[in-house]
């Protein structure tokens, strides 16, 4: 039997899905949210979401994010480095004054199927489920499904960044356009865009593990083929131009890229844009109103934004 240790971090709903990724970098594998914001929903959605769940389980503010590391990677070296890592994110992004990490010693032969459990079908928009691999789905309402593992990467469809973005794709994308995601993560974003166009796609991200994953995942959903993958940092060495540019990762980042997507957006083209918290919202919109950019649409969702522009 083995031994995992468990890395539970109290951070910030906005800081959440970076550690994330943090996470999963350092080889967790499987990531799972405590958030008492799911107490606010209705949980009982004929999809098999539990609805037993007790407040007490959750943080009376932020959420806490944890992660299960093999006993034998997770040196001090990894420890002291995953530690520095997520506290320097505080430069850029808040991760509360309660912030955390704790970890607990697991011995659990299958803890790596156990975490699954935290995961269920998600109905997205109006054309959308995302089926996490190992669970049945009868699509009695004809949806577009996107099959992906939670466990693999930064974005499975349930943070409101990723859901905007894919009901904004829903609205805008048109049946020959071309799509760019930036900062691909899992690639969910561009398996979304191949049911909605028959265009080019492409889906780019800094880290080569987004990448890998991305490559797993288009293969899940029968895309490969269509799909141009790129290690790429935001737009630098673009030079096509696309109809739908989207981009969802944290507004600082979303800025460096701002003149690349003016550039390489069409004129009756569509930049998508998420990841944005609200106190960034006004700073982010006057920068890109600045390089030429009209603002079409703002959406939201729990103090999280989305902005779609155009030329």
């Amino acid at each position: 039997m083995e031994n995992w240790i468990e890395i539970s971090i109290h951070t910030t709903h906005e800081a959440s899905e970076i550690i994330e990724s943090i996470l999963l970098d350092y080889e967790s594998t499987g990531v799972c949210i405590e958030d008492a914001r799911i107490l606010e929903d209705n949980l009982d959605d004929n999809f098999g979401t539990i609805i037993g769940v007790d407040k007490n389980d959750f943080p009376s503010e932020g959420v806490v994010v944890k992660g299960y590391i093999n006993e034998l990677n997770y040196t001090e070296e990894a420890q002291n480095a995953l530690k520095l890592e997520i506290e320097q994110l505080a430069q850029n992004i808040n991760i509360g004054d309660f912030f955390k990490i704790e970890t607990t010693t697991i011995k659990d032969s299958d803890w790596e199927n156990s975490w699954k459990d935290y995961f269920d079908v998600l109905n997205i928009g109006q054309k959308f489920a995302i089926v996490p691999t190992w669970r049945e789905y009868e699509n009695i309402e004809d949806r577009y499904i996107i099959n992906i593992d939670p466990g693999m990467a930064f974005g499975t469809g349930g943070h409101e960044t990723t859901s905007l973005c894919i009901k904004n794709l829903e609205k805008y994308v048109r049946h020959e356009d071309s799509v760019i995601d930036v900062g691909c993560g899992s690639g969910i974003l561009t398996i979304a865009a191949s049911y909605l166009t028959k265009g080019k796609l492409k889906a780019v991200d800094l880290d080569k593990l987004a990448v890998d994953v991305s490559k797993e995942n288009f293969v899940l959903n029968n895309i490969q083929n269509r799909v141009e993958v790129a290690c790429a940092s935001l737009l630098e060495g673009e030079t096509d131009k696309y109809d739908i540019i989207v981009a969802n990762i944290l507004a600082h980042i979303i800025e460096l890229m701002l003149e690349d997507a003016y550039k390489l957006l069409n004129e009756d083209g569509y930049y998508i844009t998420s990841g944005i918290i609200k106190d960034k919202k006004e700073e982010l919109l006057e920068k890109a109103l600045a390089v030429g950019f009209k603002l079409v649409e703002e959406t939201s969702e729990n103090e999280w934004y989305s902005l779609v522009f155009t030329k």
